[in-house]
């Protein structure tokens, strides 16, 4: 919900994202969207195309009622640097599930009714709502205008909560206090700093499902020639391990296998600062990471790690460096790879082996 106390406190970039916004309905009027193999194709202005992130939408995840909003999704998802379109495909989720209709009843002293595919009540929209889309309407109920407002009025926030977190009048993570400002308010975030709702979370938790996972953009989560498979999914001698084992030295670089979002990343036994062994439970330092259209991944045993949940990872990106902390007996990785997640489940595990051979990722097999 955009909450109407956010009216009386946004900075002044209101001004220059509305001229920027102005600038962009004339490339919109030549945008054409279309879906391919689940994907956003875009026929656009050099200049715009450059702008696209190399994240790309699912656009098989949004509902065929609203596909036709697509082009107004990725303009809104590349409004500023800080947001992309499958984060607010995940806020349109949340909000309303795509439900242009959608009204959430509020008393007047909260800002009245919140409205739209977007959940904007009155007094926010006087100030970030217009006609984007020239169509003599101008209204939340408009889910084109709505869209195109949720966009403007998030890349401010995320103006304002950088500002106050450098002044130190907020901590934490930017696109979070964002969030939560546009579901409270400004005011509601200022007056508890250090504590987030739960908004930011649900907003982080369907990101993954609007996220497109790409067969190209598929790597070795180790360098080539750096391990050595020492188990496999599921054989006979271990019928419940859920993904393979590739044996390596400590502190060898483990890479995401492909770009997506960190589910968690912390430390999964009773203690991680340490090597573990046989008889410690749990996968000690652990990632995983959620690439949408329900594939995720896990790495496990690491001894330190270079991402924090909700992070955007890229194929490739180092996340953190092999260990043998948890149930180890030895410096690996142990890959997993499931399929219908999250949640990552052992129901869900699917051998990587398999499923890399089919993304055209060879991991060697051991000679046995």
């Amino acid at each position: 919900m955009a909450d109407m106390s956010d009216a009386s406190t946004h900075s002044t970039t209101a001004l220059a994202a509305g001229t920027a916004l102005t600038a962009v309905l004339a490339v919109l009027v030549g945008l054409v969207g279309f879906i391919a193999s689940g994907a956003v194709a875009l026929a656009m202005s050099p200049a715009l195309a450059e702008a696209t992130p190399s994240t790309q939408l699912n656009v098989e995840a949004i509902p065929p009622h609203a596909r036709h909003l697509v082009p107004w999704v990725v303009r809104a998802g590349t409004s500023c640097a800080q947001l992309t379109p499958p984060m607010i495909a995940a806020q349109i989720d949340l909000e309303s599930s795509w439900n242009a209709e959608a009204v959430a009843h509020n008393r007047p002293a909260s800002g009245g009714d919140a409205i739209g595919i977007a959940q904007f009540q009155l007094g926010t929209w006087a100030t970030w709502g217009d006609d984007y889309d020239r169509d003599g309407r101008g209204v939340p109920e408009d889910p084109e205008d709505a869209i195109s407002a949720m966009g403007r009025l998030m890349c401010d926030l995320v103006s304002w909560a950088g500002e106050n977190v450098d002044a130190g009048r907020l901590r934490g993570d930017v696109l979070d206090l964002a969030w939560a400002a546009y579901f409270c308010g400004r005011g509601c975030v200022l007056s508890t700093p250090g504590t987030v709702s739960d908004y930011p979370r649900q907003v982080r938790a369907r990101i993954g499902k609007y996220t497109l996972a790409t067969a190209d953009a598929w790597r070795l989560p180790l360098r080539e020639g750096s391990y050595e498979l020492v188990s496999r999914f599921r054989s006979p001698n271990r019928p419940n391990h859920d993904g393979v084992d590739l044996a390596a030295p400590s502190g060898t670089p483990i890479y995401a296998a492909a770009a997506g979002v960190v589910l968690d990343a912390g430390c999964t036994s009773p203690y991680c600062d340490r090597p573990g062994n046989e008889d410690l439970p749990g996968c000690g330092l652990r990632v995983n990471i959620d690439h949408g259209n329900g594939i995720a991944t896990r790495y496990c045993h690491a001894v330190r790690l270079n991402v924090t949940a909700g992070a955007h990872v890229q194929a490739g990106q180092v996340i953190a460096w092999v260990g043998s902390t948890g149930h180890s007996s030895g410096p690996h990785l142990h890959f997993e790879v499931h399929r219908g997640a999250p949640p990552l489940r052992s129901a869900n595990a699917i051998d990587p082996l398999a499923f890399m051979d089919s993304v055209g990722v060879h991991i060697p097999r051991d000679p046995h």
